[in-house]
């Protein structure tokens, strides 16, 4: 029975990321250039990219309460789905909630042009975190809620593990993603691991790793959309750059009047 509902979870996060996944590729590939199909420029705020980009988020945290609204809905999937709660598979969810975000560095590294600098999604990607976090951490305290397995804790409501892999994966597609479909579809599918691994293992609940992910889509597009806004105002006098310390690294921002 734990199969059905893996596989209907499986296919509940892919498809949602999916369609903004192609969305880029799609509109880069299928450009006209004859300007009288633009005569009506006046675009209806449904079709702005504020919209658009919310959907999937907006998605997955109205399942989220919805699960979390019917009693005893969120133990009985639970129940079906937590078949590694012994953890004798590794299914290196720790590990692999940090990929889409080294494919980021990865792929600028190797010269593929992505929309930013290097140094424009290192802070986009920064600021997309701490975000996240902040969100993640402050409903955790705010909601006190036990986990699955109690001995790990009652900070379960959301889930950090998807929140952080969303965020990599949501970047990974802003920037990467008109370049081909695959790198957004591969960043979304290891995410999706991520959060279905934390169910399996018996640290979250469904409602948990849903609602993570949501955090973790719309920070990063929340980001962007400020980034993108402010960016060209201050470009000329802004200017950042990491710098090692002895208790670890920072990004130092300054900017000249």
């Amino acid at each position: 029975m734990h199969r059905r509902y893996s596989l209907f979870l499986l296919l509940y996060f892919f498809f949602l990321p999916f369609v903004s996944a192609v969305e880029p590729y799609v509109e880069s590939k299928g450009q006209v250039t004859d300007t009288s199909q633009f005569v009506d420029t006046k675009v209806s705020w449904l079709n702005s990219k504020f919209v658009k980009q919310s959907v999937a988020p907006a998605a997955l945290a109205s399942t989220s309460l919805f699960v979390l609204s019917i009693p005893d809905l969120k133990f009985k999937i639970q129940e079906q789905m937590n078949w590694n709660s012994s953890e004798s598979i590794n299914l290196f969810d720790d590990e692999l909630r940090y990929v889409p975000m080294g494919a980021v560095a990865a792929l600028s590294l190797l010269g593929v042009k992505g929309k930013h600098s290097i140094w424009e999604e290192m802070a986009i990607g920064g600021l997309s975190y701490i975000l996240a976090d902040f969100i993640v951490y402050r409903t955790k305290i705010a909601t006190h809620i036990t986990r699955p397995n109690p001995i790990y804790g009652n900070e379960s409501f959301p889930s950090q593990h998807a929140s952080m892999a969303f965020v990599g994966a949501t970047l990974l597609h802003r920037e990467f993603g008109s370049v081909s479909p695959w790198i957004s579809i591969a960043g979304y599918g290891i995410a999706t691991w991520v959060a279905y691994a934390r169910i399996a293992r018996n640290r979250h609940f469904l409602p948990d790793v849903l609602m993570g992910s949501a955090v973790g889509i719309f920070s990063t597009n929340a980001t962007f959309w400020v980034f993108d806004a402010l960016a060209p105002k201050f470009k000329n006098g802004l200017s950042y750059a990491p710098r090692l310390t002895e208790t670890g690294g920072e990004l130092v921002l300054s900017y000249q009047f």
